[in-house]
């Protein structure tokens, strides 16, 4: 009785050190995107940095959300990729965006993984 009392208690330890471990990681990546983003962000949508904070920590749920329908079906997961758009939408007017803005975030967006001109000095 007593193992597996210990062994019980000894897994409950392990599953929430992981689990706290796991929460802490988010956090840092959540405020390592903040950081990379949050002043581009400004500058290129004209959001406030309260506004650009909030889109960012909704991409990121939006993403993790995404991430975990890794293993559902092409048909399934699509679904859930349309309501989660939706959800971000929802989200977006809460902030409260305008069109405008909503426009410039996913501008952004699509254009934050493009590589940019320079100019050459010849």
């Amino acid at each position: 009785m007593k193992k597996i009392l210990f062994m019980t208690v000894f897994l409950a330890a392990i599953l929430s050190a992981t689990s706290y471990a796991q929460s802490a990681d988010q956090a840092a990546m959540l405020q390592q995107a903040k950081e990379k983003q949050k002043s581009q962000m400004v500058e290129k949508t004209g959001l406030t940095e309260a506004q650009a904070d909030r889109v960012i920590e909704i991409n990121f749920e939006m993403r993790e959300a995404a991430r975990a329908l890794r293993d559902l079906s092409d048909a399934d997961r699509s679904a859930r990729i349309a309501e989660l758009k939706a959800a971000k939408e929802k989200k977006y007017s809460e902030i409260p965006l305008t069109a405008e803005q909503i426009k410039a975030v996913y501008d952004f967006y699509e254009n934050m993984g493009k590589p940019t001109a320079h100019k050459s000095g010849n």
